[in-house]
């Protein structure tokens, strides 16, 4: 807090004139030794105007005003905390609306410190009240301090009365005696990866203490089984071969992993994306950098978070044309295989401060991060917002007390959105362990389930998709020179157990569309055409013909492929009656 340099005497009111403080008056025969302490201050002798002004405090000990002038004193002197805080408490309590808004910053000063922030709250806002009314240089030299001081009085008020319910656990198997962070919990919940710090050295034939010892950050993996995951174990190679790695994330179907290897070359330690995939022939993973369309040569690329099907990947870079210090940025995957070029997520996510540790939920539309650029507890805090939504919202503070003066340095969440794991510490532990606990819901993503789809055609494939516990999500099944699958499903149906196969022919199936009234379709009904639109654009020789028992719903779905998706109207036709007992697209 900046030091108050010049304060004058002259007051709103005529206190000293008076000399009087709320109505209690200070004898007559201290008068003058009151107002020659008050000379003193004038000159900056603020040890003799102390002393001065506690001869008058005492033989008037119901009188506000020389407790004032006491607590200005002590600031001017060196800014003296216990006096600064003994002088303007017996003050307010004498006279709790003392008039000079002074005494109520100090106050509110006084209450931010011991963490009442809603008595802090309410002393700024009287300082403001009065400060605003008030001509007085010496009141009003403290404006925009006592502003930032209210502003985090409500923000902290806020926030500690509405703290989340926290009880994080260690998690089992994953945690141990060393430091773990970073973690990542596949979206099938089998597996979870994170850094775990060792011993350098392997053959400890030198003696070292635990406190001395080199130690670095090795990639390891746990497997659940039973009811809890395995003590862990190195990631085999080409993971873990000398460079420090880290900061995994997965693909729905875990077969493909982005994370971040640092290479230290000369004195700069660069830090690049890089993406492996589980070869099933051979039973091995396969590493290979990313381009340099990602990584730059000397900037920082880490802590990548892919979406559930491969499509998009968020990361963290201190990369140009950022809003400042490391960003958030994101790209999506080309039709030929390749990346686009990253873009930085704005202002809507980033500052001029760091946001770090991107972690996007399987939903694809929930992101967490760390940063500290945006209002908080000091240090990191973890933030999330919907991107899905409009308009220029912010990211929300996960809260107290998740977040803490600390930094908080990653964060994940479970694919069924109720529990949320990141690095910290337990008051048992010696060492930072993964926890997890209970998400509380207005921090919950969306619930998602991850399904296996298998699809019969000339040959059986395997798909892995993320569905949404409620809302009907569309998929779409084709294989080249047979008629696609296209249906809606949603999580639940597959919610009693983590993998479920569903078998679908390569016929075409019948098309159930849900018609509002007459010709509007629902957004459901909408988002199958939308699929069959782009099927029909790649495959623009075949004509079809849209069924339904009524002409007008026919006529709604053909005009919807017309107006809206713009497909020639003469490769469609409709037809309506009662011969039609469903509503379906077929070949012409």
């Amino acid at each position: 807090m900046r030091r108050l340099t010049h304060l004058m005497l002259l007051l709103c009111l005529p206190l000293l004139a008076a000399g009087q403080s709320c109505g209690v008056k200070i004898k007559t025969a201290d008068e003058g030794t009151f107002r020659q302490a008050l000379t003193e201050m004038d000159h900056h002798h603020y040890r003799e105007a102390s002393q001065q002004l506690r001869r008058v405090a005492q033989r008037n000990p119901k009188a506000a005003e020389p407790q004032f002038w006491l607590g200005i004193a002590s600031v001017k002197n060196g800014f003296n905390i216990a006096g600064i805080r003994k002088y303007f408490t017996k003050c307010l309590e004498l006279c709790p609306q003392y008039p000079n808004a002074l005494a109520h910053y100090y106050m509110g000063m006084i209450h931010y410190t011991d963490e009442r922030y809603e008595e802090a709250t309410a002393e700024f806002e009287t300082y403001f009240h009065m400060a605003n009314n008030c001509d007085d240089a010496a009141q009003t030299a403290v404006y925009e301090e006592a502003s930032a001081y209210l502003h985090w009085s409500r923000f902290l008020g806020e926030a500690v009365l509405n703290m989340a319910p926290f009880d994080p656990v260690v998690l089992s198997g994953v945690s141990s005696k060393h430091n773990e962070s970073l973690p990542f919990i596949t979206l099938d919940g089998n597996r979870c990866y994170y850094l775990r710090e060792m011993p350098a050295r392997k053959d400890r034939t030198v003696f070292y203490t635990s406190d001395v010892e080199k130690k670095v950050w090795k990639l390891f993996y746990s497997e659940w089984k039973d009811s809890a995951f395995s003590a862990g174990r190195e990631m085999p190679a080409p993971f873990n071969q000398g460079d420090a790695e880290g900061g995994v994330t997965a693909t729905a179907d875990g077969h493909t992993l982005f994370f971040s290897r640092i290479t230290n070359a000369g004195v700069y330690a660069n830090c690049d994306l890089y993406h492996a995939e589980w070869e099933e022939e051979i039973g091995k993973w396969t590493v290979e950098k990313m381009g340099n369309g990602i990584n730059g040569d000397k900037t920082w690329e880490s802590q990548p978070s892919v979406s559930a099907d491969g499509q998009w990947l968020y990361f963290a870079s201190n990369r140009k044309g950022g809003q400042g210090g490391t960003d958030l940025w994101r790209c999506h995957r080309l039709k030929n295989g390749d990346w686009s070029r990253p873009e930085n997520l704005g202002s809507r996510v980033n500052t001029p401060g760091n946001e770090k540790a991107p972690f996007l939920h399987a939903d694809g539309h929930t992101l967490y991060f760390v940063s500290d650029g945006w209002q908080g507890f000091g240090g990191y805090d973890v933030y999330f917002i919907d991107l899905a939504e409009g308009g220029e919202a912010h990211p929300t503070n996960l809260g107290l007390p998740i977040n803490s003066e600390s930094d908080e340095l990653s964060f994940g969440v479970t694919a069924d959105g109720t529990r949320a794991y990141f690095p910290g510490r337990v008051a048992s532990s010696r060492s930072k362990d993964i926890l997890i606990f209970d998400l509380y819901p207005a921090a919950r993503p969306e619930a998602m389930h991850r399904c296996m789809v298998r699809v019969c055609g000339d040959s059986v494939r395997h798909a892995i998709f993320m569905l949404p516990e409620r809302t009907p999500k569309v998929l779409t099944f084709s294989e080249e020179g047979k008629l696609p699958h296209i249906g809606c499903y949603v999580g639940k149906d597959f919610s009693s157990a983590k993998h479920r196969d569903i078998q679908l022919n390569d016929t075409l199936a019948p098309l159930q569309v849900a018609l509002l009234s007459g010709s509007r379709l629902d957004s459901h009904c909408e988002q199958v055409l939308d699929a069959w639109a782009d099927w029909l654009i790649a495959h623009p020789r075949v004509h079809v013909a849209i069924e339904c028992p009524k002409l007008t719903d026919a006529k709604a779905i053909y005009d919807y492929f017309v107006t809206r998706k713009k497909l020639r109207a003469e490769r469609l036709a409709y037809r309506g009656g009662t011969a039609y007992v469903q509503n379906q697209i077929r070949l012409q």
